[in-house]
């Protein structure tokens, strides 16, 4: 008995963190062409939930945990005017983080800092 619960704790435990990884941007096709990389720096305690508003269409692009780092890759079609908003919302809370409006190229990369005062964050495109 003991040794069937710590065989299926050992495989939770190696399912959790293979899930943890984030050296790379998530969610990109291998191949893809005029993608945009972006850095969220969550330093807010909420959990935040990720959009991208182009030309007046948001589109959710995933989540980033209180107090940590998430990387995520673009699709050219998330912006097909080469302006784009990050918008960050706490997940059960109030308030928006928004990174005002972004000019971004085929291959740049946008690090988006969420601030423990959600007026207070700020983008940077590289």
């Amino acid at each position: 008995m003991y040794a069937k619960r710590a065989a299926v704790a050992s495989l939770l435990l190696s399912i959790v963190t293979a899930g943890c990884h984030h050296g790379a941007f998530t969610n990109a096709p291998a191949g893809t062409q005029g993608a945009v990389g972006l850095v969220v720096e969550n330093q807010n305690f909420y959990d935040m939930d990720l959009y991208v508003v182009s030309e007046g269409l948001a589109t959710r692009i995933g989540d980033v945990t209180g107090n940590s780092t998430a990387r995520f890759t673009l699709d050219p079609s998330f912006f097909p005017s080469n302006e784009l908003r990050i918008i960050a919302t706490p997940v059960g809370g109030n308030g928006r983080a928004s990174s005002g409006p972004l000019n971004v190229a085929a291959g740049q990369s946008i690090v988006f800092t969420i601030a423990p005062v959600l007026r207070q964050s700020s983008a940077i495109v590289r």
